[in-house]
Order: structure tokens, then C-alpha cells, then sequence
């Protein structure tokens, strides 16, 4: 597993959870980084991801990726955007 701090998505709310755009991940507790530490705005934290989903460099790599999740809408297409 590679370990990466990447930006959160969501409210925060359980109609907009918080969450992070990448198919495969685990949150490592305690390591969220917020916006706003009053309203609890999380703006990021620090995750694992399958390092089959990574680049040489330990980033997520859009290739390995649309490859490994191939058919999926989501994540097989040619301008797939990732959060780091």
C-alpha cells in the first residue's frame, strides 16, 4: 500500500459524505487537515492505496487505473481527473 495525502470531497453530511475520488483507498484516522476546524470543514487527509494503482513516483496513475478498472464509467475513460 502507498500512503498520500489527497483532497476530500463532500459536506460531510450523510446525503454528501465525505470522501476521497480514487476507486480503492483507507483514510488513516487522525491525519484529516480541515479548512474551517470550526464548522469542521476537512479539506484533506491522509490515505492508502493499492500500489497497483500507483506511478514510480507513488502517485495515483490514471493508466493503472482505467486499466485495472476497465468498463467501469467511472473510472475508464481518457481525461480521468484524480485528486492529487
Amino acid at each position: 500500500m502507498t500512503q498520500l495525502r489527497v483532497k476530500v470531497m463532500g459536506e460531510g453530511t450523510q446525503e454528501d459524505p465525505f470522501r476521497v475520488d480514487l476507486p480503492t483507498y483507507a483514510m488513516i484516522p487522525g491525519t484529516e487537515e480541515y479548512a474551517d476546524p470550526e464548522k469542521k470543514v476537512l479539506a484533506s487527509v491522509e490515505v492508502q492505496i493499492p500500489d497497483d494503482e500507483c506511478d514510480e513516483k507513488g502517485q495515483p496513475s490514471p493508466e493503472k487505473i482505467r486499466r485495472k478498472y476497465r468498463g467501469q464509467p467511472r473510472w475508464d475513460k481518457p481525461d480521468l481527473q484524480l485528486p492529487v
